[in-house]
């Protein structure tokens, strides 16, 4: 039995795409997708470990550990083959999935996700760690959702930012110092070219966090990858730019699925 909380919405008998949320959010930063691309897809939506409804990590976190937990999750649903969405440690997540159960992806969309973290980005993540254990985790909250959006939609969005922040809020501590110690581990790029999968690649044009030179590497190194740049995007390009973002992949999934008899649309 999964030990992950999880949404199901849409037809059971479509498609089934995966939804993997960023690190310090849950399921819910999906909303602006949800209800579209469910009207044509099974969309199953997960919380991650320490994150929103599922409970704490036991023991330390790893990438394949995360996937490992996707794998609970598909398996209780029966589900043998998926799409897999992820957004920041979400697509890296998506990619540690991939590389452990290929036989199970369909299809990749890797959006403001990196694949091999450098030793200085590291150390940021250390000094935000020891910052957490100190002050807590509300020290972070704040902090990480400007980090996350540019500058302008930051100030001029503030129902959609507040709306965001209460879902931050739901991480646990433990959750996500898991997820930042899984993140100063990973290392997948040399790794990617193993994949045949088609894979979307999204950036931000604006994205400090995994710049869209970053995303253009990854996309190098996959055998069957486009690239999709959102302008007046940061990080959360789901949520800032989200009519782009929800068309861009919901095109990619079209065109994965075109040769699938469309009867459940």
């Amino acid at each position: 039995m999964s030990t992950c909380a999880y949404r199901v919405d849409g037809n059971s008998s479509a498609p089934t795409v995966v939804l993997l949320h960023s690190i310090a959010t849950h399921s819910e930063m999906w909303a602006p997708q949800v209800a579209i691309w469910s009207s044509v897809y099974r969309v199953v939506r997960i919380d991650l470990p320490g994150h929103g409804d599922s409970p704490e990590p036991v023991g330390e976190m790893s990438m394949e550990r995360y996937a490992d937990a996707v794998n609970e999750v598909l398996n209780e649903l029966a589900v043998s083959e998926v799409s897999l969405v992820g957004l920041s440690l979400g697509g890296m997540i998506a990619q540690a999935f991939a590389l452990k159960y290929p036989d199970k992806v369909r299809s990749l969309v890797l959006a403001h996700s990196g694949a091999k973290t450098d030793p200085a980005v590291a150390r940021v993540w250390d000094a935000r760690v020891e910052q957490t254990r100190e002050a807590g985790f509300d020290s972070q909250i704040l902090p990480t959702l400007e980090r996350w959006f540019t500058r302008d939609f930051y100030v001029g969005s503030p129902l959609t930012i507040a709306w965001l922040e209460g879902i931050v809020r739901r991480t646990s501590t433990e959750g996500y110092v898991s997820a930042v110690r899984a993140i100063q581990a990973l290392n997948h790029l040399e790794m990617l070219s193993c994949l045949s999968q088609p894979v979307l690649v999204i950036a931000g044009e604006e994205d400090s966090a995994i710049p869209p030179a970053k995303a253009a590497l990854i996309a190098k190194h996959l055998v069957n990858a486009n690239l999709c740049t959102l302008k007046k995007a940061a990080h959360m390009g789901n949520i800032e730019q989200p009519v782009a973002f929800t068309e861009a992949v919901g095109a990619f999934l079209k065109k994965v699925y075109a040769p699938v008899d469309c009867d459940y649309a």
